[in-house]
């Protein structure tokens, strides 16, 4: 297996050694990593000649195995090709509010799983617009500050039970490239984050999409009974989870339909 995988790793052009299929494997030498944050790769048998990226972040008390085991996103890369990486932080919450994560290449938790992103696009020929990120809780905080200070990096990113009203773009100073198409889920019952931080982190994301913060559409039973789906523009929505507590678990198939993989 370790020849035949340095050997692939040599008809594609790269030097490093690819991970074994279908299997959740460590990366320790995927470049820059400022933070420390360790790296698990999870490449599907069935993986795409140019494969998407997700990139799936654990909550404050969790880690890379156990959010690769509570998400579905594995079986979805099975399905859907796509390679999925799972970071872990080290001291559990992630670092997404320091200066460092919130400034490009700045040197945070942020730039280390931006590099890991990095390092899987070399590796696999993946494809640069289907890179995607999603998170759930102190996850959800990191997968805000990425998609602010990495908006050349990640083309669409899924907001679970986190909320932010940060000045996103001072998070990449000088940016005039697009932001991704942010989705945001919250629950009614949620006492850990609160309601505020939904329509705070909705509007910010409106100043920087260029959409008013009043929805344009309301949907009522969506994409569950009793949630309801607020469609600022085509690339921000924000779900509220009526009777859902912390956190909403991840929607696996409205995020294939999020980031294109699903219609």
């Amino acid at each position: 297996m370790l020849f035949s995988s340095f050997a692939s790793a040599l008809l594609c052009g790269v030097s490093a050694v690819l991970a074994q299929r279908a299997t959740l494997t460590q990366v320790t030498d995927f470049g820059s990593n400022p933070a420390d944050i360790r790296m698990y790769l999870y490449v599907p048998d069935a993986v795409a000649a140019s494969p998407g990226v997700v990139v799936s972040l654990h909550g404050a008390s969790g880690n890379a195995q156990q959010q690769f085991k509570s998400t579905p996103y594995a079986k979805l890369a099975e399905q859907y090709g796509f390679v999925a990486i799972y970071p872990e932080s080290p001291q559990g919450a992630w670092d997404a509010t320091s200066a460092e994560s919130r400034t490009h290449e700045g040197g945070g938790a942020s730039q280390s799983i931006a590099n890991m992103v990095k390092y899987v696009l070399d590796t696999y020929n993946a494809e640069a617009s289907k890179v995607f990120v999603s998170g759930i809780s102190s996850g959800g905080t990191m997968t805000n500050t990425l998609a602010a200070a990495y908006p050349d990096i990640f083309k669409g990113a899924v907001i679970y039970s986190a909320g932010s009203s940060d000045n996103i773009r001072d998070m990449y100073p000088g940016y005039t490239g697009s932001y991704p198409e942010i989705q945001l889920y919250l629950g009614s019952e949620d006492t850990v984050i609160g309601s505020d931080a939904f329509n705070s982190t909705l509007a910010a994301w409106a100043a920087v999409l260029g959409y008013d913060d009043t929805p344009d559409r309301v949907l009522g039973d969506t994409p569950r009974s009793g949630w309801t789906k607020y469609v600022l523009g085509s690339k921000l929505e924000g779900i509220w989870a009526q009777g859902v507590g912390h956190p909403v678990f991840t929607q696996g198939a409205e995020d294939m339909k999020w980031w294109g993989f699903a219609r």
